[in-house]
């Protein structure tokens, strides 16, 4: 590919930062809808991730919210 111009290495780590940018609020989007959380706390937890999608998908997963059994 250097014959194009283009890096391997560079397209390489651009493709990774792609994969986190979009893959890791798609992956938490999904995680959060297989869970039985209540309609505040779930609207709230998805406005984060859409919002600020990196940040709060990691926080999502540091946190790992949980139904609350009554």
């Amino acid at each position: 590919m250097e014959a194009l111009g283009i890096n391997s290495g560079l397209l390489f780590v651009q493709m990774i930062f792609l994969l986190v940018i979009f893959g890791l609020p798609v992956v938490s989007l999904f995680d959060l809808r297989k869970k039985k959380l209540g309609g505040i706390e779930l609207g709230i937890w998805v406005l984060v991730v859409c919002i600020v999608p990196v940040i709060g998908s990691l926080a999502y997963w540091i946190i790992k919210p949980s139904a609350e059994t009554k």
